[in-house]
This record gives structure tokens, C-alpha cells and sequence, in this order.
């Protein structure tokens, strides 16, 4: 195998192992799922570290032409597009959050001198390739938005991330149904009024000294 081979292999020979153990394997284990000598694996990465990065950006770059939220699109069915669309983006989610999760653990041991400032090129790619595949979705349904597809997508992006944020709340996160109700009708009634036909000069009542 060439470098680039072995490291690929090497890379996706972890992915499985943290998945199911949801910590960092040891470097037997990850020589015996990629079938090579446990001294190749630090001939290709400096330390488990740079091998854990090399899984994070593995897990968070799809293979080139893959397009899973665009190819959904095309259903006359916005909602059930869209529940489609947050199901995948919340599987993809759970794996990459083990990931990372692992990645921090392992920083946590390194001097902080060599823990990297901000967020690495590849998380903010990804991220911004998200948003550009959820807008491509949604411009196929702009006739039937109220706000531009960009901005659709970005709303759903957050709610996603959002809902699922670790430490956020003990509350279960989400539905995928959930998600894309709200964003295709929000949170109010349809027959409640809006901010608009409420007569704004009818007096309320005040609690003494508020304005």
C-alpha cells in the first residue's frame, strides 16, 4: 500500500472500534482491524492525536459527488423532505459526536500548549458545506418559503444543532418530525393572532411602578 493507503486505512479501521466502544482503542486493537504492525501506525501519525484529528476530518468530509440531503429533494412532500433530511443529519451527528468526543478526551491530556486555537479548517468546511447542501434543498421549494432559501437553511441547521447540543438539557432532544415542523410553521397557532392585529391601544394592566 502506498502512505496515503495505509493512513486511509488505518483511519477507517478506527471509526467502527470508537463507535462501539466510545473510547480511544488501544494501538493492538487498531493494528488488528486495519491488519498492519502496530509500529505502522506511528510511522503514519505522529501520536493518537493526530490519528484521532485524521478520524474526526475522515468522519466529517463525504466521499466527492455524495450528496445525501440534495438527492432527497424532489418530493412534493416539503415536510417529509425535510424530516428525511434531519433524521440523516442527526445520525450523522450522533457518530461524529463520539468522535469528537473522544478527540477531547485525548487533548485533555496533552500539554495546552499544543491544543489548537478555534475550530480546525475541516469543522469549518464542513460546516459551511452543510449549509450549502441544505440551501440547495430548499431552493427547489423556494415558491413555497416565506424567507430566502439561505436563511431556511441556516434555521435549520441551528435547530438541529441546537436540539442536540451535549450538557444543554436533560430534556430527549428532538424529533426529526419535531424539527421540521417547527421550522416549516413555527411555534404559534395558525389561527392565533399576530403582532399586527392585536389593537395595540387598548390598555393593560401594569404591575404599580413599572413603565
Amino acid at each position: 500500500m502506498t502512505p496515503d493507503e495505509r493512513r486511509r486505512t488505518i483511519v477507517e479501521a478506527v471509526v467502527p472500534l470508537i463507535l462501539e466502544s466510545g473510547a480511544m482503542p488501544t494501538t493492538r486493537e487498531i493494528a488488528h482491524a486495519a491488519g498492519v504492525a502496530e509500529g505502522t501506525i506511528f510511522r503514519v501519525f505522529d501520536d493518537k492525536t493526530a490519528l484521532l484529528w485524521a478520524v474526526a476530518e475522515h468522519v466529517l468530509t463525504p466521499p466527492p459527488g455524495v450528496d445525501p440531503a440534495g438527492a432527497l429533494a424532489g418530493d412534493p412532500d416539503l415536510e417529509k423532505v425535510l424530516t428525511d433530511v434531519v433524521e440523516r443529519l442527526q445520525g450523522n451527528m450522533r457518530r461524529v459526536g463520539t468522535i469528537l468526543m473522544v478527540l477531547r478526551q485525548q487533548m485533555a491530556s496533552q500539554p495546552h500548549d499544543k491544543t489548537p486555537h478555534g475550530p480546525p479548517a475541516f469543522i469549518v468546511e464542513a460546516n459551511q458545506r452543510l449549509l450549502e447542501r441544505l440551501t440547495l434543498v430548499f431552493e427547489r421549494y423556494a415558491d413555497r418559503l416565506s424567507v430566502e432559501p439561505h436563511t431556511a437553511a441556516l434555521a435549520l441547521r441551528s435547530l438541529v444543532f441546537g436540539a442536540h447540543h451535549p450538557g444543554m438539557t436533560e430534556e430527549p432532544p428532538l424529533s426529526a418530525g419535531q424539527v421540521a415542523a417547527l421550522v416549516l410553521h413555527g411555534v404559534a397557532h395558525p389561527a392565533a393572532p399576530t403582532a399586527s392585529a392585536i389593537d395595540t391601544d387598548t390598555p393593560t394592566a401594569t404591575t404599580p411602578g413599572t413603565p
